[in-house]
């Protein structure tokens, strides 16, 4: 009789498929997917990749509970063979497509690609861009690799984390206890990301590591000890059920609005924004995964389920063909039809691997491929793996670095007089002839070069770009241009470096803006640092949501203050793709010559008119 009771028990208690945490995916990826298309169109479309996170946490801990409960162990070989027969196939041949196409579409790559592609197959594409400071100019350059940070996270938690469960169950035993210690971890991270980020600083560290990010995953895990999925009632009583699908309905709504609204620039969410996030996100999956509940079958609809089950796949593949699409156009400027086709190539290439490599590799494991001619599938998979795998294992051995060592080799990450004329002697212009290569300078009375301007000039990579023409016109300026500089970081440099510049006869440019955000109070104080000087503010053309404020304040600036005067790069280049390189922001030779014509234009006419 104990047996039987036993038996019946375990049967209705086994774990079943949930279609509402499908549907959740799928709201998560198409977030995602919107957000990498166009930031503007989905501000906070980045958060989905918290939504998988929660998810991850909550299933994979259900499951090993559900595993642990029936059988009294956890079978860790059997759980990690799970996941790399899920994962690791599409993961792998994603990682030897790009490669390839790397070198065939953008050899210059080639060496930065390599580097990328092995932290993705070591599952350590987090810390490798942890590691190498990718934050500001990486977020314009060419990595079709790099959204693959998330899944080296939800890697390293599938390794790590059965093991810290298992002991745990054995030592501590109780689940009230167990989940309290994931509490306090999760804590711990919490407080890890709020004392490692600073306010208005690049985020990379805190948003790309494993230790900070853990937070999120250990909720689900603490919903899973809360609300096993194989133990709900199928048939809760009426109020209850209508309670769970109005707390889920809400919970989904406002994740929706927080998708809209976020802004990946705001300090708000390293300081506990994403742990709120991620607590919302337990309402949603709290209703999603319930057997009786109206918002479950409403999240689990066909078409839902469709793209969830394909949401892997979708992810994989949705981040290279984007950034291989748009290098060749100016962002921000971009044509509909291009969107259209990465819409279209993202839904084919997830559809090929999720039926012809992770479909297969799961039910079949290594018998997925063959070299038998009578396994027709088997064998045109095998033989296509081998045609990229072959050359690409030549990629990663170095064989094609040479392409690639020229652009390593010229990023340039700063402009500052100082520096370069420490150790350069410029050339003086002769007869209409320039040893630098610009033979546009005169050296009669009508010369564009003005010795008798000594104006500082302070900018981000944008004033990187123009340095050294506008060296060439004005010999005597002052500049100072650094990748990556926000508005705030030059209120500092102005009190170290530039205080004899807050002087009537002297001439201050500020270009800052591309990077960031900023105040009014925050421009204000800029401004402050050199008010008996002439200030210049050159708004900026960035195809990013806080453009037109930042444009908005410069122009406010300049209407209030005598001494400011506004310079409207943003429409100077208006219809001017040519002067922008593929990111919509940095320059063209045509646009440095058309933003420093733009500038002269400005303090000439001022200070010619005193």
């Amino acid at each position: 009789m104990n047996k039987h009771s036993n038996n019946s028990n375990q049967s209705n208690r086994r774990i079943r498929y949930m279609p509402g945490l499908d549907g959740l995916r799928a709201i998560a990826v198409m977030g995602i997917i919107i957000y990498h298309l166009n930031k503007l169109w989905l501000t906070g479309g980045f958060l989905g990749v918290d939504t998988f996170f929660v998810i991850s946490g909550y299933l994979i801990t259900s499951l090993l509970l559900y595993e642990y409960e029936n059988t009294g162990i956890i079978n860790l070989k059997r759980f990690w063979l799970r996941r790399i027969k899920r994962l690791i196939p599409a993961m792998l041949v994603l990682v030897v497509t790009v490669t390839l196409a790397t070198l065939i579409f953008k050899p210059e790559q080639v060496v930065s690609i390599k580097h990328d592609a092995f932290a993705a197959i070591f599952y350590v594409s987090n810390w490798w861009y942890i590691a190498t400071d990718v934050n500001y100019f990486e977020q314009f350059a060419f990595m079709p690799l790099k959204h693959l940070w998330s899944l080296a996270i939800e890697e390293q938690f599938y390794i790590i984390f059965p093991i810290v469960l298992i002991t745990l169950l054995l030592t501590v035993k109780k689940y009230r206890n167990v989940t309290l210690i994931f509490w306090v971890i999760s804590l711990i991270s919490l407080l890890l990301m709020v004392v490692i980020s600073q306010p208005h600083m690049q985020h990379s560290r805190v948003y790309f590591g494993t230790d900070t990010r853990l937070q999120t995953m250990l909720l689900g895990v603490i919903l899973a000890f809360v609300w096993p999925p194989f133990k709900l009632k199928h048939n809760p009583n009426h109020i209850l059920r209508n309670i769970i699908d109005v707390i889920g309905t809400m919970g989904l709504f406002v994740l929706l609005l927080l998708f809209i609204y976020v802004d990946d620039n705001s300090d708000w969410i390293y300081n506990g924004g994403f742990y709120l996030i991620s607590g919302l996100t337990l309402f949603v999956i709290i209703s999603a995964v319930h057997p009786s509940g109206y918002f479950a079958k409403l999240m689990g609809n066909a078409l839902f389920v469709c793209i969830g089950k394909r949401s892997y796949s979708l992810y994989l593949w949705h981040f290279p063909i984007i950034s291989f699409m748009h290098s060749y156009y100016v962002d921000g400027q971009i044509p509909i039809f291009v969107y259209v086709i990465d819409i279209v190539l993202t839904i084919v290439f997830a559809e090929i691997s999720y039926k012809f490599v992770e479909t297969p590799f799961r039910k079949q494991g290594i018998k997925a491929f063959s070299l038998n001619k009578y396994r027709k599938s088997a064998l045109i998979r095998t033989v296509l793996l081998l045609a990229i795998t072959i050359p690409t294992i030549f990629i990663l051995a170095g064989a094609f670095d040479r392409f690639g060592k020229e652009q390593i080799n010229n990023k340039s990450t700063s402009y500052n007089t100082e520096d370069i004329d420490k150790y350069l002697v410029r050339p003086i212009p002769v007869d209409n002839i320039n040893f630098l290569g610009n033979s546009n300078f005169k050296k009669d009375k009508d010369s564009d070069v003005y010795t008798d301007l000594k104006p500082l000039l302070i900018g981000d990579s944008v004033m990187v770009d123009i340095g050294d023409t506008f060296k060439m016109h004005v010999p005597n300026a002052t500049i100072d241009g650094k990748v990556g500089r926000n508005l705030y970081e030059a209120i500092p440099l102005s009190d170290d470096k530039y205080k004899a510049y807050n002087n009537k006869s002297k001439q201050v440019v500020l270009e800052l803006g591309t990077n960031g955000d900023f105040s009014k109070a925050q421009l204000e104080e800029l401004i402050s640092k050199y008010g008996k000087a002439n200030v210049y503010l050159i708004n900026t053309r960035v195809p990013r949501n806080y453009e037109s404020h930042v444009n908005q304040l410069m122009a406010d600036a300049a209407k209030k203050h005598d001494n400011v005067t506004l310079i409207d790069w943003y429409k100077r280049s208006e219809g001017h793709s040519e002067y922008f390189a593929p990111d919509g922001i940095h320059l063209e030779q045509s646009g440095v010559k058309a933003l420093t014509d733009e500038i002269l234009k400005h303090i000439a006419s001022k200070e010619t008119s005193k």
